[in-house]
């Protein structure tokens, strides 16, 4: 009586995972079909609900507070959009979080309540990435979803390339 019992608790757990692969083959199937859609069409992919979340890197100040993106030797700044207000990241030595404000094209950071750890880094001006983040107004995504430019009225201030998390390990 065990065997059969462990026999069909065996079975159930196959055909389980039968349909999750099958589930996954089909939603690969999806994807590829769009992608190669979207190739022969000229159109870009469809887009995230929110295409501001994920991590984005700096990698273009503009120099009007007398620092640019070579100012930051140590390294780069970036932000990580973790939902629809909260911001977290690093200002070029110091991890930094806080709040945000944005809907389809004006955005509004909140730099004078964001929370920031306190290294010291050696000829690095911090504040000049976050009075540039304070100072913007309106952002727009480019380069099919790759490219966040972020600006002061008509003004590019900042400029940041999506970056792609290698996936985690199991």
């Amino acid at each position: 009586m065990k065997k059969i019992i462990t026999l069909s608790i065996a079975l159930i757990f196959m055909s389980c995972n039968t349909q999750k692969t099958s589930v996954e083959t089909t939603q690969n199937s999806v994807e590829t079909t769009i992608m190669e859609n979207s190739e022969n069409s000229g159109a870009s992919l469809v887009q995230p609900k929110d295409p501001l979340l994920g991590k984005w890197q700096l990698e273009y100040l503009s120099p009007t507070s007398g620092k640019d993106i070579h100012h930051y030797k140590i390294q780069k700044p970036y932000l990580n959009f973790v939902d629809d207000h909260k911001v977290a990241g690093n200002n070029g030595c110091n991890n930094i979080a806080g709040h945000y404000d944005a809907d389809e094209r004006l955005i509004k950071f909140q730099t004078q309540k964001f929370a920031s750890t306190r290294m010291f880094c050696e000829g690095v001006d911090e504040e000049a990435f976050l009075n540039a983040l304070g100072s913007v107004n309106l952002y727009a995504i480019m380069e099919d979803g790759q490219k966040l430019l972020m600006f002061t009225d008509d003004i590019v201030i900042l400029s940041f390339q999506k970056l792609i998390e290698p996936a985690a390990t199991q």
